[in-house]
């Protein structure tokens, strides 16, 4: 098959036409051969015995055998001068020939008894009578012999068939010369439309006709400069596609998809040009970072889809105030940048009050309710000194984030020599610094106990707190670096390290004793930790993984990320108590809405905001508000705990108005996590209660 594959269309016909033909046409001239052949030794066959009985039939006696004259009329008798393979010999009772006609023959001894009789000899077939006189009757005189000349026979038809294969082959010939011009005139026309394809393919718009074409090839050619004109109109059309999609992915690159801003990147392509421009033309252009404030309330409250319109609206109206000539960018959640081509300082700072007014008028609608915002700007003008693009967007974040400290809603300009400024940056030196710490397990977990006031069989708390061992082995507090991880989204990887090293504290606990007396060890969730959608896969790992039972850990979330992420918040304590932990709402009462929202948190625990326990002794308001929050605890059948008990006085005071628990210096102040679970919980309990709370 691969042989016949590789074949044209003229070889193919001429192979399998004209070679199966040849093939069929010796095979039955070679039939019909030896079908012709057999009939004439038939028919011959026949002739000889007739002739021979004949023969024998008119002789009646020797003398008549002997007869020369006699004998000359049977052979004309006999007509065999006429059979070109045929032979006669009469031949006396001894079988000595007497006369002849036509090819000599000897005929083997002995001679068989028959009176008739075949004989079969190499190249002759002899047909043998023998001949008996009538008077007396059956008398031996002798003996004819007639005989077939088979070689003769046989190479005369071998003449004829030889004949006959050579008409056949001239035949033949002719007939592939038939087929070759067929062939031809079909193959031809296919080859030269090749060529007309190959050149339509390397930029010919139309296939050129061919000339002497078969009227299914010119059908062809028609169909195929139709589908090309097709394909000219389909090529434009995708070539039109092409540009648009490329002018789109162009455009994507270089612009923000939610607002249709020009994003980070391009906005960084265009301050380099400028940065440049000024190192090279001493031109003045100027550099706004601008970051809206209290964003992210809007977006956790309403959604994200909510954020994101709010988004788009707010680009829409800042755009209008934009020049032509200036770059205005979206960097990323709600983080824009301004680029004020060839502007002075004093005009950077109008535009931005302008844009700053702006957006404080403006009010966000979503459900029937109104939002307002405002946006703090950092401005960075842009000199010759700055080494790169990167610093300049660190200068104008480092001032950006200076407005926000100054009341947010403002405007600063940056200046190297700012105290608050030199504050950012050692924030940002931080980062790196609690990075290294979580890899090299630089921090040192501490607790502070909280004790019950009411009921001595409560389980007493032990609240795990973070510290940071310094180069000299000193201890870092946590207001030291806690607010940079707030800022750069480091709380998650450090509330992870909280509670991995907590739970690798309290396993030997477990393993080495079975506690009589109940404890709970509480660790600080922080807002970001709390919409983190992995963090309860995490801590079901750490309880799996370290074996600690469920009741002896209780997670403490503050109030105000416990609204912000309440969906997530509240997910997160269900899933967990199921499995028997305990969850405290930390800074309760420091919220506008914490009586409304605090119904549909389930937690064990209030733990009060320390600002009414710390002058609840003389501050009535406080006190008000310290059993306001007790009152609805007891309603809810939920635990109260104090912080910030730095005396007796308050201590009593929290003890008459039912607090369960007291949490604060005068009671213990923090000490590493490994002593205090070092020591036996029960006798820590039991002095602090004799010693200190004398109840």
């Amino acid at each position: 098959m691969q042989f016949l594959q590789n074949l044209s269309i003229q070889a193919r016909l001429l192979l399998l036409v004209i070679a199966p033909v040849f093939a069929l046409s010796c095979t039955l001239l070679m039939f019909d051969f030896q079908d012709q052949l057999q009939r004439e030794e038939s028919k011959l066959s026949q002739h000889a015995l007739t002739t021979a009985k004949f023969l024998s039939a008119v002789v009646h006696n020797q003398s008549e055998l002997h007869g020369q004259q006699y004998i000359d009329r049977l052979l004309k008798a006999s007509q065999l001068e006429h059979e070109p393979y045929m032979s006669l010999v009469i031949a006396d009772a001894n079988n000595r020939s007497l006369a002849s006609l036509g090819t000599s023959f000897n005929v083997e001894q002995p001679l068989p008894q028959q009176d008739t009789v075949v004989l079969q000899q190499s190249s002759f077939d002899i047909t043998m009578v023998r001949v008996f006189t009538t008077e007396p009757k059956h008398v031996l005189i002798g003996y004819i012999f007639v005989a077939i000349d088979k070689a003769s026979l046989i190479e005369d038809h071998r003449q004829a068939f030889i004949k006959n294969v050579g008409y056949i082959t001239l035949g033949l010939m002719l007939c592939s010369i038939l087929v070759y011009w067929v062939s031809r005139s079909i193959s031809q026309p296919i080859r030269e439309m090749t060529t007309a394809l190959k050149k339509f393919m390397i930029g010919n718009q139309e296939v050129s006709q061919v000339k002497h074409s078969l009227p299914e090839i010119q059908t062809l050619q028609t169909t195929l400069n139709e589908i090309s004109r097709e394909m000219q109109h389909a090529e434009a059309d995708m070539r039109d596609r092409i540009q648009d999609a490329q002018a789109q992915l162009r455009y994507q690159a270089r612009h923000d998809a939610l607002t249709g801003l020009v994003n980070r990147q391009e906005l960084e392509r265009r301050l380099q040009q400028a940065l440049d421009d000024v190192k090279q033309h001493r031109a003045s252009h100027i550099f706004c970072y601008m970051d809206l404030d209290q964003f992210r309330v809007i977006n956790d409250t309403c959604g994200h889809l909510a954020g994101d319109e709010m988004l788009r609206q707010i680009s829409m109206i800042l755009s209008q105030r934009i020049r032509a000539e200036d770059t205005f960018a979206r960097l990323g959640g709600d983080e824009f940048g301004l680029l004020l081509s060839y502007c002075e300082v004093e005009k950077a700072i109008e535009i931005t009050a302008q844009l700053r007014q702006m957006v404080e008028t403006f009010r966000f609608m979503h459900e029937g309710r109104l939002f307002q915002t405002g946006i703090s700007i950092g401005i960075v003008e842009i000199t010759a000194d700055l080494k790169d693009v990167g610093q300049i967007t660190r200068h104008a974040d480092a001032a950006c984030y200076v407005a926000k400290d100054n009341g947010r809603n403002q405007i600063h300009l940056f200046h190297p020599e700012d105290n608050v400024l030199l504050k950012r940056h050692v924030e940002m030196e931080w980062v790196s610094r609690i990075n290294e710490a979580i890899d090299q397990n630089d921090f040192v977990l501490y607790c502070q106990g909280i004790y019950p006031l009411q009921n001595r069989d409560l389980p007493p708390f032990y609240e795990v707190l973070i510290r940071k061992r310094d180069e000299q082995g000193g201890i870092i507090p946590p207001a030291e670096f806690l607010p940079s991880a707030e800022r750069y989204q480091l709380m998650t990887k450090i509330d992870r390290w909280v509670i991995q090293h907590a739970f690798m504290a309290l396993q030997p606990l477990f393993k080495m004793q079975q506690q009589t007396k109940p404890f709970i060890v509480s660790i600080n969730l922080s807002g970001m930790s709390l919409g983190d959608p992995n963090l309860l896969a995490y801590i079901k790992e750490c309880f799996s993984t370290y074996d600690i039972p469920a009741n002896h850990v209780c997670f403490e979330v503050t109030e105000t990320s416990a609204i912000i992420n309440i969906d997530n918040t509240i997910k997160l304590i269900q899933e967990l108590k199921r499995m028997g932990t305990r969850f405290m709402l930390d800074d309760f009462g420091s919220g506008m809405s914490s009586f409304s929202y605090l119904k549909h948190l389930p937690v064990n625990f209030l733990k009060m905001d320390g600002s009414y326990v710390r002058d609840i002794t003389h501050n009535k308001v406080d006190l008000a508000m310290a059993k306001a929050i007790q009152s609805v605890a007891e309603s809810m059948e939920i635990e109260t705990i104090a912080e910030y008990v730095e005396d007796l006085a308050a201590l009593e005071c929290l003890k008459q108005i039912g607090v369960s628990y007291a949490q604060g210096f005068y009671l213990n102040k923090p000490q590493p996590l490994s002593e205090a679970l070092a020591r036996h919980i029960g006798t820590i309990s039991a002095q602090h209660s004799t010693a200190r709370l004398d109840i």
